[in-house]
């Protein structure tokens, strides 16, 4: 199994060279060596490949491009972030991040960014999803201690590690060696994204923009509608910001929208600095049936990324198999056939979830060799695109399956 290791690569020269209280900033800038003390990971989990491209619209500066390659692909910087407990606690690691290739992944996208002592890691990741094109958003990972065995969090998202463990979180926060990203979603290697401005700072009272916003949907029982309103985390004047909804209208922050078709759509905030863009934030959202309406965003039970990467490392480098299956018909309206062809009899694991990662099927059998043929019921489906994730043993794939009522 190939997983991501963290090789610790400390010289004793007889001292010790601590890092220096200004706080780091990675912004990719400088026109001679825009990587500064960032590189790729060692074998043979470094297979990376960077860029840099211009303008963030969030701040009009150049930015990082990180492309997949087969195999472990990490990036990293093991000089400019060592130590971050000891001279920035209470203070915050800020991100701008941009999805644009997700590789045939399909589903709404946490973006996160990973430390490590250079033993153990641990990773922030993102309540806010994107998808591909959905725009710049700008993140920041508190730099605090556990509390109570419980790993920070903030309205930006969760630290995460799998398995919790608050004494080695601790220590990583307080002993940080390096920081850590990549572009692995999938077993395949088109995924292209963007980081900037990777910089430690006070968390708030600095007028960062903040462009993060939940939505509340409220589906009606007398009629085909759902109505959503959208609640800025900020403490901003709601007229510096506009929403776009996702369905062709804009408006503003104090004012409900209504959906009368059933599908998913991607909400836009953004927040204006007089009339220009100042940075975006979106999320997906399903919109359901009448009386199954619920909370697009939901930063509860966020999960380190680290094993799905590791297995899509894995896949990359040869050590596993794609399964291979089809569905039939797709579109599909009342059933949908799954149609298996495995190598020896196993447990065979399918999942049908929506564009917001919610699962809405979940079955499980025991499938013989050869050609075989699982039926899913799906009539209670409404009208739209799923995704369907089939696994078996060590193998995962995944496929879009649209629903035609």
């Amino acid at each position: 199994m190939v997983r991501m290791y963290f090789l610790t690569l400390c010289f004793l020269l007889g001292s010790v060279m601590l890092f220096g209280q200004n706080p780091p900033c990675s912004d990719f800038n400088d026109p001679v060596n825009p990587y500064g003390n960032w590189a790729p990971a060692a074998p043979p989990n470094g297979n990376v490949s960077v860029g840099v491209d211009s303008p963030n619209p969030l701040d009009g500066s150049q930015f990082l491009v990180i492309k997949d390659k087969s195999g472990g692909s990490w990036y990293q910087n093991w000089k400019d972030y060592q130590n971050l407990g000891k001279y920035f606690l209470g203070q915050c690691i800020y991100f701008d991040f941009y999805l644009e290739n997700d590789s045939g992944y399909g589903l709404p996208y946490h973006p996160y960014i990973t430390i490590s002592d250079g033993t153990n890691s641990a990773t922030f990741v993102a309540s806010v999803t994107v998808t591909p094109g959905s725009g710049w958003v700008r993140i920041k990972a508190p730099i605090q201690l556990s509390s109570g065995g419980v790993l920070p969090s903030n309205s930006d998202g969760a630290w995460t590690m799998s398995p919790v463990n608050a004494a080695v979180f601790d220590n990583i926060i307080m002993n940080t060696q390096l920081i850590a990203i990549t572009p692995d979603i999938t077993s395949t290697q088109q995924e292209v994204m963007y980081f900037d401005n990777i910089c430690v700072k006070p968390c708030e009272g600095c007028n960062e923009c903040n462009s993060n916003f939940k939505i509340q949907t409220t589906t009606s029982t007398s009629g085909n509608y759902t109505t959503a309103q959208v609640f800025l985390e900020s403490t901003n004047s709601p007229s510096m910001y506009k929403v776009d909804w996702g369905d062709g209208t804009t408006g503003n922050v104090l004012t409900s929208h209504t959906y009368n078709t059933p599908g998913s759509y991607t909400v836009c905030v953004t927040q204006l600095q007089g009339d220009v863009p100042k940075c975006k934030t979106c999320i997906s959202i399903c919109i359901p049936k009448p009386a199954e309406g619920g909370n697009a965003r939901n930063s509860a039970n966020l999960k380190s990324p680290l094993k799905d990467v590791a297995d899509a490392a894995r896949a990359e480098s040869g050590t596993a198999s794609q399964l291979d299956y089809n569905l039939v018909p797709n579109p599909a309206k009342n059933y949908v056939d799954v149609q298996t062809n495995l190598a020896k009899r196993g447990n065979v694991t399918i999942r049908i979830m929506d564009a917001s990662g919610k699962i809405l099927i979940s079955n499980s059998e025991t499938v013989e060799s050869g050609k075989q043929s699982i039926k899913i019921n799906t009539e209670k489906l409404i009208q739209g695109t799923y995704i369907v994730e089939v696994q078996s043993d060590n193998s995962k794939s995944a496929q879009k399956l649209l629903i035609s009522k």
